[in-house]
């Protein structure tokens, strides 16, 4: 069984810094186009099993069918999935999600 920091390690690697995503403007060579799902989902600190349920009711960022049965995810739109899901105080994530107060 890994260890956390091998896995930390791992995520590390995938997102290539902390910030987890670089700018839409910057290119890298190291950094993948379309991620796997698990990866996907270590990217934005969720379950696989989150983001799937994500997928499945239409809450989660946009996939990319790779082949019949392999689901990826662009860094992009994890990017921007993340962007639009920000909210600078409570009262703004609240009425944004249809929470209460």
């Amino acid at each position: 069984m890994p260890s956390m920091a091998q896995s930390q390690n791992d995520r590390l690697r995938v997102m290539g810094s902390i910030a987890h995503f670089p700018a839409h403007h910057q290119t890298s060579g190291s950094m993948p186009l379309v991620v796997s799902e698990a990866e996907a989902a270590a990217l934005v600190n969720l379950a696989p099993r989150t983001l799937q349920a994500k997928r499945l009711d239409g809450t989660g960022p946009a996939y990319v069918q790779l082949t019949k049965r392999r689901i990826g995810y662009s860094v992009e739109a994890l990017r921007v999935w993340v962007a639009n899901r920000s909210a600078r105080s409570t009262a703004d994530a609240t009425t944004r999600f249809g929470g209460v107060a």
